[in-house]
């Protein structure tokens, strides 16, 4: 066996950077594989919540040079036919269009509930699917006089 310490070939000093130089490969692979690590930003996963708030600020202000806010004409409409059955199909149709015009294109996957909780005890005024079952629900609130309104986005 040879005796490395009076080696004057220089044979450690080879095998001594030989391991600096992979420990140093090891470290930039590492690195490398770390930056390739998707991680979804806070944006990405507070969309649908974004989403549901923007719809219903369209709602409640006055787009389209109107005169009244989406959400004034429901609780006009609701309150001054004492919330019956005629004005309640009225509000449906108001908001079915409401929906089909602002959900469309990229939100077209979206489903949405508009419930009032006040005055009607939680009934649903408008909705395209069911969102007890969802896994994701997105909630946005807005009061118009005595009526609170929820956006559930699912």
């Amino acid at each position: 066996m040879r005796n490395f310490v009076k080696d004057n070939k220089g044979f450690v000093s080879l095998i001594d950077a030989f391991f600096s130089i992979l420990i140093l490969l090891m470290v930039l692979i590492a690195f490398n594989m770390m930056i390739d690590i998707e991680i979804p930003s806070l944006s990405e996963e507070s969309n649908g919540f974004k989403t549901s708030q923007d719809i219903m600020e369209i709602m409640s202000s006055k787009v389209d040079n109107r005169d009244y806010s989406t959400l004034e004409r429901i609780t006009f409409f609701l309150s001054q036919n004492n919330n019956s059955a005629s004005s309640k199909r009225e509000v449906k149709a108001m908001l079915d269009d409401f929906f089909s015009h602002y959900l469309e294109g990229n939100f077209q996957n979206w489903h949405y509930a508009f419930v009032e909780t006040d005055q009607l005890d939680g009934y649903v005024l408008s909705s395209n699917g069911d969102y007890e079952s969802a896994n994701s629900v997105n909630v946005a609130m807005r009061n118009c006089g005595n009526y609170s309104y929820r956006l559930y986005l699912f």
